[in-house]
């Protein structure tokens, strides 16, 4: 990942770029890590559990490569997958499907390295406890968080919890926060405004799911998106269309950031490669490989809602132009200083697209210019990539981008489509910081309505309860 002629990681960048680093020597450290995701026996009869676990493991092994372990019994590999029922794949199958073959002979080691626990794991010194209830996902130092009652809501909770778990092993990692690992983390995908202790935090029941939407962009957001929808607990999954808006390929820093993307998908076009992984798991699917514009207009019969994870706002500001009925878009920071940031914006929206989704001006144009070229000429990192300088000013140009941000804005961009559903409180506006994870947030009115989801198609939920 640290040659030029093979692409510049997007997650060993954060620190090329603030520390000067030596890029191979950044995915050593990364490489030499460690994580043992703890799983404990009760976790074979819980849907979020379950989808937590998975979720930990699809970040982890991203973030620090070949140094995920495995604390399971061989009993619990063999549970059944509770995600999707109709691979009729065991638990284990599917850990082995995330991190190779060689994933269930590595159970652990006589020393948990940077140990998160879920279920009834047994209690390691300096682990993480990963919970969640209803709506709600906590992470925390294990000694001093106990579980919560667990009650399944809305399995995404597992979803935002194992992002934050691994979010707190990588700000610790990487120096970017003192207290992540040594404080409790906790959000509420209902009332993201609230505590998680306030009785609105917990959220209700979901009995309906979104159905046919377009995914407009399948980069880092796009994958985490598609592992968000395709996850939730349909009945029938051949019900569902997902509409893939996208015509780029895949690069190998795509993998890295992409939670749903192997290796084998490099030079695929990315549209083809998200299409086989839903087909797989019996999503129906239509493509549409082109650029957004504002030519782009729905037909009749085309998804209404629409979850937006361009990472360019000239498009963005070309979605009214398509006359979705609603759109839910992602945005994430992309710099050192602020790759862990996210922001949520519904459409429609107080403020217009031009407010929303500014261009630079062409002063700040100038200033991130002279940035790119100054860490090209000064930054050592840079300095031992192959290849000329116009190579490297557009590798300085490529945003951080490190998968647990992609999942965490996932959870809130779909929790958003869920509660409209269930005439939830409604939002247009969620800003939070993974290193200082407060939310500001913005709302319409106390709660969506009948009226706010007229147009748009849904789905039943199964149970997740067992």
């Amino acid at each position: 990942m640290g040659a030029f002629g093979q692409g510049l990681s997007r997650i060993s960048k954060l620190l090329i770029d603030r520390d000067q680093a030596n890029p191979e020597a950044v995915l050593a450290r990364r490489q030499a890590y460690g994580v043992t995701l703890c799983c404990g026996e009760d976790v074979a009869s819980s849907y979020t559990l379950q989808l937590a676990f998975l979720t930990a493991a699809r970040i982890a092994c991203r973030c620090f490569p070949g140094a995920v372990r495995l604390d399971l019994t061989p009993t619990l590999a063999q549970a059944p997958l509770l995600i999707w029922p109709w691979l009729r794949q065991t638990f284990g199958e599917a850990l082995v499907e995330i991190l190779g073959p060689e994933a269930l002979g590595n159970r652990g080691s006589s020393v948990a390295l940077n140990p998160l626990l879920f279920g009834s794991a047994p209690l390691i010194d300096g682990a993480l406890r990963v919970t969640f209830d209803g709506w709600i996902a906590k992470v925390g130092p294990a000694r001093d968080v106990p579980r919560l009652p667990e009650r399944e809501y809305f399995p995404l909770a597992g979803i935002l919890a194992a992002s934050l778990a691994l979010s707190e092993l990588f700000l610790s990692f990487a120096g970017i926060s003192l207290d992540a690992t040594r404080r409790t983390v906790g959000l509420s995908l209902w009332r993201p405004d609230l505590a998680i202790d306030g009785g609105e935090a917990l959220g209700t029941q979901v009995e309906y799911l979104p159905g046919p939407l377009w995914v407009l962009g399948l980069g880092h957001l796009g994958n985490a998106y598609l592992w968000s929808l395709a996850t939730l607990p349909y009945r029938v999954p051949e019900d569902v269309e997902f509409a893939l808006f996208d015509f780029d390929t895949i690069e190998n820093d795509n993998v890295e950031t992409g939670v749903i993307l192997s290796t084998d998908d490099i030079n695929s076009f990315k549209a083809h490669a998200c299409d086989a992984w839903l087909r797989r798991r019996k999503f129906r699917t239509r493509l549409v490989e082109r650029r957004f514009d504002a030519t782009f207009r729905l037909q009749d019969k085309e998804p209404k809602l629409a979850l937006c994870g361009f990472d360019s706002n000239p498009s963005r500001r070309d979605l009214p132009h398509a006359h979705f009925a609603r759109v839910i878009d992602g945005g994430l920071g992309g710099m050192a200083a602020n790759f862990d940031t996210i922001s949520i914006r519904t459409l429609p929206n107080p403020r217009s697209p031009d407010e929303l989704w500014p261009d630079l001006t062409k002063e700040e144009e100038a200033k991130l210019s002279a940035y790119h070229e100054r860490m090209v000429r000064e930054n050592p990192g840079y300095r031992q990539l192959e290849g000329d300088d116009c190579g490297r000013h557009d590798l300085a140009g490529k945003s951080v981008a490190v998968p647990f941000v992609g999942t965490s804005a996932a959870s809130f961009v779909i929790a958003e489509a869920v509660r409209m559903l269930h005439d939830g409180p409604a939002y247009f506006d969620i800003k939070l910081g993974l290193g200082n994870p407060r939310t500001q947030v913005s709302r319409f009115r106390e709660n969506y309505t009948a009226q706010d989801a007229s147009g748009l198609s849904f789905a039943r939920a199964r149970d997740c309860r067992v």
